[in-house]
């Protein structure tokens, strides 16, 4: 039965560090493109986690997040008031003058040393389909938990909202709506 109550122990980026940490493509967004609202405290945490000894774990899967939605971002700021899909529809190939910078940002993801890169396995999507019976988490989502569970990582860098149903883990974010959830339950 899926619920939508807060169950998540969710943390602010100054909590004490957990051993092992994913990072939700949201966190990496927002630390490796200054216009996200949240730039300042996601490079902040980012910086803590990198001098830290904590163990960082990012999917493949979150990496092509990142990538679509940066391209989003990127046509939609340079071609407004026209938004990405008509954009791409005319010239796919707009794509290209952007492909420096993603480059750019997940060559600094693979720079980090206390950073791992995760596969999907033959069995994370049957976990996923549980994830979303579980806790009504949409696909993406779900298989990131999958992901997690399946190399025992229980806390999660993230600003999305939709991962504080899921028991057993432990948020980190700077997501003032997240925060304000938490202290309210």
């Amino acid at each position: 039965m899926a619920t939508n109550k807060l169950t998540a122990m969710i943390l602010d980026f100054y909590a004490s560090l957990p051993p092992t940490i994913y990072w939700d493509a949201s966190f990496i967004i927002n630390f490796s493109h200054a216009d996200n609202p949240f730039y300042g405290e996601c490079t902040e945490f980012l910086a803590r986690l990198e001098s830290s000894d904590t163990q960082c774990f990012v999917s493949a899967l979150a990496l092509d997040e990142v990538w679509f939605v940066l391209l989003q971002l990127f046509v939609s700021r340079d071609y407004a008031p026209r938004k990405f899909w008509k954009v791409y529809e005319q010239d796919r190939a707009v794509i290209l003058s952007y492909l420096d910078q993603i480059e750019k940002i997940t060559a600094k993801v693979y720079a980090i040393p206390q950073l791992q890169v995760l596969g999907v396995t033959p069995r994370s999507p049957l976990l996923a389909l549980e994830n979303m019976r579980q806790f009504s988490l949409l696909p993406r989502d779900a298989m990131h938990l999958a992901i997690m569970r399946q190399h025992q990582i229980t806390a999660i860098a993230t600003l999305d909202a939709d991962f504080q149903s899921v028991e057993g883990i432990s948020i980190f974010t700077c997501n003032p709506n997240l925060l304000n959830a938490s202290a309210q339950a």
